[in-house]
């Protein structure tokens, strides 16, 4: 694990540490999540917050311009701290490790469903139900789309992958075919 993951670790467990002290754990995901939205949506605001020569109370004093009325204390001093050590590049590996942090504390899951179409809101309902039982969690489901899957669907949750693909079950049904060769 390289040194720029281990401090985001340190920094992402530690804003959790202090939501869960002030009990504002999802308001303060929802926040983290507002900033990093806006960075990336803002090419000149990444390039004053990344600059390497900026003076930090300049990229501080626009932050809290930016954000102060939308975000709570806490979270302004984190994105304070980060900026005064120079770790402004990591805020978003920081955020995601946050975000793991909260979701575990919440008993929320992510999964990620990529299918081969868009899946109706039918179909996406019976399977976010199906895998909240499975696993017991509450389960926020991202979908992608994937043609090369031909029909069916994967989900990926955490490192557990659930492959219900036509191209998988292609694949397997050639390498069986191939063994009897």
């Amino acid at each position: 694990m390289d040194k720029n993951m281990i401090l985001a670790k340190k920094y992402g467990r530690a804003i959790y540490e202090l939501a869960c002290e002030q009990n504002c754990i999802e308001q303060t995901e929802e926040e983290l999540s507002l900033i990093i939205s806006a960075i990336k949506e803002n090419k000149d605001l990444q390039t004053l917050l990344y600059h390497p020569l900026l003076a930090k109370d300049v990229k501080k004093e626009t932050i809290k311009e930016l954000f102060a009325s939308k975000v709570q204390p806490i979270v302004l001093q984190f994105c304070y701290v980060v900026i005064d050590k120079g770790r402004t590049s990591d805020l978003d590996a920081m955020v995601d490790v946050y975000t793991d942090l909260a979701h575990h504390g919440m008993g929320i899951e992510e999964a990620v469903v990529t299918s081969a179409f868009p899946l109706t809101k039918q179909q996406a309902e019976t399977l976010k139900e199906k895998l909240a039982e499975l696993t017991g969690k509450k389960i926020i489901m991202k979908e992608k789309v994937d043609t090369a899957l031909i029909g069916g669907f994967t989900v990926q949750m955490g490192d557990r992958l659930i492959d219900g693909s036509i191209a998988r079950q292609l694949e397997t049904l050639r390498s069986q075919m191939m063994k009897r060769d």
